[in-house]
């Protein structure tokens, strides 16, 4: 997943001045980072070391609020000192934890504001650089500070509005160097009404040195009415546009859709092998469903509609789509406590049944994560309250480990 963008240097010498601040005089207790700053969407490696062997040593985590007067953010964690005098938070499973197991990045996902507040701002969690206040306690008294600076999407992943050739969206183009013609992902937004991650979806891809055009679905924001049918030519007229692009390979586009949009990306992949390689669709119905109340179709071709299954209840091969005519990878995935589609396993699982694993597929399973499981990994956003938290921290981590590898398959 590590494809940094040359923007980042420019953060880091911005950043320069206040880095490495441990707070610690050298060769005493401190924290240890492998990346200062870091990227919000990698994780970091921390150590404690030089600290008193048989103690416990308290971690603390504190975000303030990118608003003024929003809440603060925190999280703790204690940890039994070793003989060796370093814990590290990669290895080392804590005494007591907002998460269990070792797990380097569970002070930064598990962060919990101070009114109880959840996290849904996109903009402090993704987009913006976040300053995140380490100190390590013992018998209550500090004995290590470090400041660690999370580089925000904004600064690294930046976007144009695009509104040509008949479509609206959002293209976020890597922001490096010449690169070699690579894959690029074409992502579905504006599926999803009360969570909108296709933006941050296509920011992170771009983050990780993919280009990748967020397609406004349905239309413009703020029309009168709803619209829930999508033209198959609008996704044609944006599959073009976006393999035209400098650095783009055509012949290794994507399409990501995550919850309602899952369908639109598979039954795209499916239906125009030609002009898309693989698939990205987790969190969704494997077949294309028929939006309700009232009956209207999901995609039309030339006006008439493409056939539909009624309902997400009946989960038969027949209301499958033909996964195998995608040539690339295809990643899945599902969530046992999923609170819009309770049997989206039940769908993973009729599609796998179809399409056996190829090299680059990936069915992620997450049987007690929460519906969000598709948003990035390593920060509190759209996580539900625990015990599904680590669940579904752990499926983000899964999905987008899968996701990162098949965009490194190789094409034909």
């Amino acid at each position: 997943m590590r494809r940094v963008a040359a923007a980042v240097v420019l953060v880091l010498a911005a950043l320069a001045g206040v880095t490495g601040c441990s707070g610690s005089a050298a060769g005493g207790p401190r924290i240890e980072a492998s990346d200062e700053p870091s990227e919000v969407w990698q994780p970091v490696h921390l150590r404690l070391v030089a600290l008193p062997p048989g103690e416990r040593v308290t971690v603390q985590a504190h975000v303030a609020s990118v608003v003024l007067g929003g809440p603060s953010w925190s999280s703790e964690a204690v940890y039994a000192i070793p003989s060796s005098g370093v814990v590290d938070l990669d290895d080392d499973v804590p005494l007591e934890a907002p998460f269990t197991g070792a797990d380097g990045m569970g002070l930064f996902w598990s962060l919990r504001s101070d009114n109880g507040d959840p996290a849904t701002s996109q903009e402090q969690w993704a987009g913006s650089t976040l300053t995140v206040e380490l100190d390590a306690l013992v018998d209550g008294r500090r004995i290590a500070v470090r400041r660690l600076h999370r580089v925000g999407l904004s600064s690294v992943a930046p976007s144009r509005a695009v509104f040509d050739d008949g479509i609206t969206g959002d293209y976020f183009a890597p922001a490096r160097g010449v690169r070699a013609p690579g894959p690029a992902v074409l992502v579905f937004d504006g599926t999803e009404p009360d969570v909108q991650t296709g933006i941050l979806a296509a920011a992170t891809l771009s983050a990780m040195g993919y280009p990748a055009l967020a397609l406004s679905t349905y239309g413009s924001a703020g029309q009168l009415e709803p619209v829930r049918t999508l033209p198959a030519e609008r996704v044609v007229a944006a599959l073009d546009w976006l393999r035209a692009q400098p650095g783009v390979d055509p012949r290794r586009v994507f399409v990501f859709g995550t919850s309602r949009g899952a369908q639109l990306a598979l039954w795209t992949a499916a239906a125009h092998p030609e002009l898309v390689y693989g698939a990205i669709a987790p969190a969704g119905t494997t077949g294309l469903v028929c939006p309700s109340p009232v009956p209207v179709p999901a995609v039309t071709v030339g006006g008439a509609w493409v056939p539909c299954v009624s309902g997400t209840r009946e989960v038969s091969p027949a209301s499958v789509l033909d996964l195998r005519r995608i040539p690339g990878p295809v990643i899945l995935g599902c969530a046992g406590r999923d609170e819009q589609l309770d049997n989206g396993c039940q769908w993973l699982d009729a599609a796998a049944a179809l399409r056996p694993a190829r090299g680059g597929d990936a069915y992620v399973r997450a049987p007690e994560s929460g519906h969000v499981f598709y948003a990035p990994p390593y920060t509190p956003l759209y996580l539900p309250p625990a015990p599904q938290a680590q669940a579904t921290e752990d499926a983000r981590v899964a999905l987008w480990s899968a996701i990162a590898r098949a965009l490194n398959v190789r094409g034909p």
